[in-house]
């Protein structure tokens, strides 16, 4: 075997091996891939977002755009950063918007709404369904009390026995004997009742006041949908600034592959069969 015929068979096997692109379009991107070098883009990614996805928007661009040359590669990638940093802005946008209408935040707003001033400022637990359980427990309470003719705790068992469920229970949450419990009360049963009815009370207040609280709450998260009029402005300020760049690198590009078309030589006339025999 010859020479050359030996080196023809290492390149038959070696090309056997390869696991590059077979189409021409996959070979035009491949080869455009070892020009990527990526000069403009070396510090563009944060700490979650993924290089492999800036990658494929930059193939993309240049699938669709058709760059030659280290030159026109350069501006495709300050396209793609463009573009990369729009979506960025779009991210932001939604997180900004995200955050103003988390529960504590809807809360806060639907409070200063009903002019709640502080300590009587509403919660995340304020923005739910009242609980109707919670409702019918303290009406029962409620109705006890007022059937209540005398207040003793030998009685409380059989005439009050929700009240007296909640003493026992309230009395072994601190450790202690019912009367012992009681003790720490003024004025003792007595007063142990009148904070438990005064709670009572607010509760079905609140509960009144729960729909009108929804209410506000969707009102407050709907108007939370546009950013604030400060936030709007500086978010509005980066888009235009990344408009005009991404328009300023289109129109290089442009540019660019016009004036590469225009000094490319010109392809040689083929000479007709005619024209040599003449």
């Amino acid at each position: 075997m010859s020479s050359s015929e030996q080196r023809r068979t290492a390149n038959r096997a070696n090309a056997l091996k390869s696991t590059g692109p077979s189409t021409a379009t996959g070979r035009a991107i491949s080869s455009r891939n070892a020009e990527r070098h990526g000069l403009l883009s070396t510090r563009l990614f944060l700490e979650d977002e993924d290089s492999a996805e800036f990658d494929a928007l930059q193939l993309e661009l240049q699938a669709a755009l058709g760059p030659v040359g280290t030159a026109e590669l350069a501006i495709v990638e300050r396209i793609a950063i463009s573009l990369w940093r729009q979506r960025r802005l779009v991210s932001a946008e939604t997180a900004e918007i995200s955050l103003s209408r988390m529960a504590r935040k809807i809360a806060g707003g639907v409070s200063r709404e009903l002019s709640l001033g502080y300590g009587s400022e509403l919660s995340e637990g304020d923005l739910q369904p009242f609980d109707p359980e919670r409702l019918l427990w303290c009406k029962t309470v409620i109705a006890e009390v007022e059937q209540l003719e005398q207040i003793d705790l030998g009685s409380l068992p059989v005439k009050a026995p929700t009240i007296f469920e909640q003493l026992q229970s309230d009395a072994v949450e601190d450790d202690e004997t019912i009367e012992a419990h009681l003790e720490g009360h003024a004025k003792g049963l007595t007063g142990y009742i009148g904070e438990l009815l005064t709670w009572c009370h607010e509760q079905l207040r609140q509960a009144e006041q729960r729909p009108r609280v929804l209410a506000l709450a969707e009102q407050v998260k709907a108007r939370r949908l546009i950013l604030p009029d400060d936030a709007l402005e500086i978010f509005s300020r980066y888009q235009t600034a990344l408009d005009n760049q991404l328009y300023k690198a289109l129109r290089a590009l442009r540019e660019v592959q016009e004036w590469r078309l225009k000094t490319l030589e010109p392809a040689p006339t083929a000479t007709s069969s005619h024209d040599q025999a003449a």
